[in-house]
């Protein structure tokens, strides 16, 4: 939600809403049961399954260590890409990454499809979560099954589905996570972002983005107009790689373009271009716009809630991300705080 960027299963602060106690086993890992020492708190969900491969490693004599994934490449481009552009594979494999020393990550089943995991539950009775059998007496197709956090950025047009199947566990997660009630129902609106988003009559994308900046809590602002201004100083200075027919269209329809070298974040080596004046309000006359830069692309990031901008190209790279924290504590006196764009 807006007032919520972020929530924790198991949330220590919140013991009062969660939805269910948490199992009293000795293998269960909490706060209070936590061998792992290289967790820190409230650490992300990436980082604790890289972090545990690494505390694996050390109390166990620093042997080499291998994490098993059920990752496949065809649940998403995303994922695909990711399995394509491995920079620190293993003996040239693609579904095995370094990810310290002695440390890899393995995801054996890479190349299954869909059809190949339901396959191998029948032939070897494998178990499996229920939760799939109530979305079959739904009328779920096997590829709109998700059994995966309904909060995150991918799966938040199924919400309404937890509602159905599940109405007393629904209203637990209500009062959980804010903003879920409405992303059930809205997810698949206008309202989110969903599909064709009309332009409010008087408006221009810049000056919808800013209106909808001014209506947003502080933090949550100041969120968004740091990446939008990164973005911004991003495509007038340095500037992203497109392919060339992008930039014949975009040459023909008067925009002020030029080329700065290549790309080394595409496969090709796309030519990196940067716009000379300003960003465009939105690229509609372009047939392929979807790395374009534009304040209509930035309006969209608001409406969805997506407050990482995954839509504009950005990613949580938070490595990077506490190391600038900690130069700007330190140089704190410094900086000049500005929030507009």
């Amino acid at each position: 939600s807006s007032y919520e960027m972020f929530w924790y299963p198991w949330d220590d602060t919140k013991k009062e809403a969660w939805v269910r106690q948490m199992p009293k086993h000795k293998y269960v890992i909490h706060l209070e049961n936590n061998p792992i020492t290289t967790y820190r708190y409230r650490m992300h969900q990436e980082d604790l399954a890289k972090q545990f491969g690494r505390w694996y490693r050390i109390s166990h004599g620093n042997k080499k260590t291998v994490c098993l994934l059920g990752m496949r490449a065809d649940e998403s481009l995303q994922r695909y890409s990711g399995f394509l552009n491995k920079k620190y594979g293993y003996k040239n494999e693609c579904w095995i990454s370094r990810q310290f020393k002695n440390v890899w990550c393995a995801s054996p089943l890479y190349d299954w499809s869909l059809e190949d995991v339901w396959h191998a539950n029948y032939l070897f009775e494998y178990d499996y979560n229920r939760l799939y059998d109530l979305y079959y007496m739904a009328g779920l197709k096997v590829s709109q099954m998700r059994v995966a956090s309904p909060f995150n950025d991918y799966s938040k047009d199924s919400l309404n589905l937890y509602r159905v199947l599940d109405p007393d566990i629904w209203a637990k997660l209500v009062g959980r996570v804010q903003g879920a009630n409405f992303a059930s129902i809205y997810a698949r609106s206008k309202a989110m972002g969903y599909r064709s988003i009309t332009l409010p009559e008087g408006h221009t994308w810049e000056s919808y983005t800013r209106f909808l900046l001014d209506t947003l809590p502080v933090k949550l602002r100041n969120n968004y107009v740091k990446k939008f201004n990164t973005s911004i100083k991003f495509w007038h200075e340095k500037g992203g790689g497109l392919e060339e027919e992008t930039i014949r269209e975009l040459e023909e329809h008067g925009y002020k373009i030029k080329r700065n070298g290549v790309s080394n974040y595409t496969l090709d080596k796309k030519s990196r271009i940067i716009f000379m004046e300003k960003i465009p309000d939105n690229t509609d006359d372009i047939k392929s716009c979807r790395d374009i830069p534009s304040w209509k692309r930035m309006c969209y990031c608001i409406l969805k809630n997506d407050h990482i901008c995954r839509s504009m190209g950005f990613g949580l790279n938070r490595q990077q991300q506490r190391a600038i924290d900690m130069i700007k504590k330190r140089y704190k006196g410094l900086e000049e705080m500005n929030g507009e764009i």
